[in-house]
């Protein structure tokens, strides 16, 4: 019966430190807009992003900066 009680307790430290480390991994997303300058294509934006960032870019409208749309990058902190 000890054993079986030790063989529930390992299970359980390891599915609870499994559980801490995934909250650790995944962090804060920050998000900045990459050249307001130009107009955003979403292929050039996509790239810039991953390869500056290693996150996810999207084309989005600013209301507060006049002109075309604005490249912004999504990534981890």
């Amino acid at each position: 019966m000890a054993k079986l009680s030790c063989s529930y307790l390992l299970v359980f430290m390891l599915v609870f430190s499994a559980i801490l480390m995934v909250e650790k991994v995944e962090g804060e997303e920050c998000r900045l807009t990459i050249d307001k300058a130009t107009p955003c294509h979403l292929s050039d934006c996509r790239l810039s992003c991953y390869t500056g960032y290693n996150g996810v870019g999207e084309c989005f409208d600013d209301p507060n900066v006049p002109g075309p749309d604005n490249c912004g990058c999504r990534y981890n902190c």
